[in-house]
């Protein structure tokens, strides 16, 4: 009963719901999880029902990497704060749908709400995990979803920290002192693409394109199931053509050029945003300047999901309707 009440909301619904709990989820995770609902959309577990023949898949959608929700049911969050509430939301959900009946309300953020506050702990932290949980029950089914273990995997770099250090810490900027601004200097910034790992970091010039400093930063280790041409942001053309160099930006995002009408053109040919906000929480590293330090994060997959008759339509920004 409860998975088929979660079946009935499109993504559009989805969107709706976590763009109205915002305000009330704490600023760690609140674009964190916007990012994840990008990451791990409706259309794309609707694509793989549709093509069950995985090779068949990848072929019509041009896909790389780890696009199954499903085989990451525990790790495909680790990047919010809440992921270390994770067993504790999972079990809340799992009681969930062996409640009998449908829902006390059919109001879907009602259900978030009612859900996380189960779970104990601070709602805060609680509502963007929460909702990601509920999302990946949709995805993959009751049965994946028990049968994931329910682990987590926190880095002790995060977990070291609290939620307002967390945020102090992305909104800080590189200092370039008072030599280097004497001196002319061109100013350099920090970009992170990992906040779990004290190594997961590059510098870029001033109004230097993300994907050139990743390339020059010289890290050949992939973060992800992606191979990379060169530095950790996995690209392969460096013209916007390919897609495989997006990224989510997790704090930053103000520090960024403007989205050109190219890079927006192809990120809704993608499916990966469909936006008029000029700086919005998705881009191409390879069309994004940097002018100031920014984090990011790397999703596990690209392609060319933007190919599914109605998918630019689903993801229209809620306020836009």
């Amino acid at each position: 009963m409860f998975e088929a009440f979660l079946k009935q909301h499109d993504e559009v619904a989805w969107m709706r719901a976590v763009e109205s709990l915002l305000s009330d989820t704490h600023e760690v995770d609140r674009t964190a999880t916007r990012i994840w609902f990008h990451f791990f959309p409706l259309a794309l577990a609707d694509a793989i029902a549709e093509i069950p023949d995985r090779a068949q898949l990848e072929l019509a959608l041009r896909l790389n990497g780890a696009y199954r929700l499903a085989d990451q049911v525990d790790t495909s969050h680790v990047f919010l704060y809440g992921h270390r509430y994770w067993p504790q939301v999972k079990a809340a959900i799992l009681k969930r749908t062996e409640s009998a009946g449908a829902p006390a309300s059919l109001d879907l953020a009602a259900v978030i709400r009612e859900t996380a506050a189960s779970a104990g702990g601070d709602p805060s932290l609680l509502l963007g995990i929460t909702a990601i949980g509920l999302m990946t029950l949709q995805q993959v089914g009751l049965s994946a979803f028990r049968s994931s273990p329910g682990s987590i995997r926190p880095s002790a770099n995060l977990l070291a920290k609290s939620p307002a250090q967390i945020v102090d810490a992305r909104q800080r900027n590189d200092s370039q002192g008072i030599a280097g601004l004497w001196r002319g200097i061109r100013s350099q910034y920090t970009v992170t693409y990992d906040e779990g790992r004290r190594d997961a970091r590059f510098r870029v010039i001033n109004q230097q394109h993300i994907t050139t400093a990743s390339a020059e930063a010289g890290d050949p280790a992939s973060p992800g199931p992606r191979t990379c041409m060169a530095g950790p942001i996995p690209v392969e053309c460096r013209t916007a053509s390919c897609g495989t160099c997006w990224v989510g930006v997790l704090a930053g995002s103000e520090r960024l050029s403007d989205v050109e009408p190219m890079e927006a053109k192809r990120m809704k040919e993608f499916g990966y945003i469909n936006t008029a906000d000029p700086k919005p929480l998705i881009r191409l590293a390879c069309a994004a300047m940097a002018g100031g330090n920014v984090s990011l994060v790397i999703p596990p997959w690209n392609g060319f999901l933007g190919v599914r008759r109605g998918f630019r339509e689903a993801f229209t920004s809620p306020q836009k309707r």
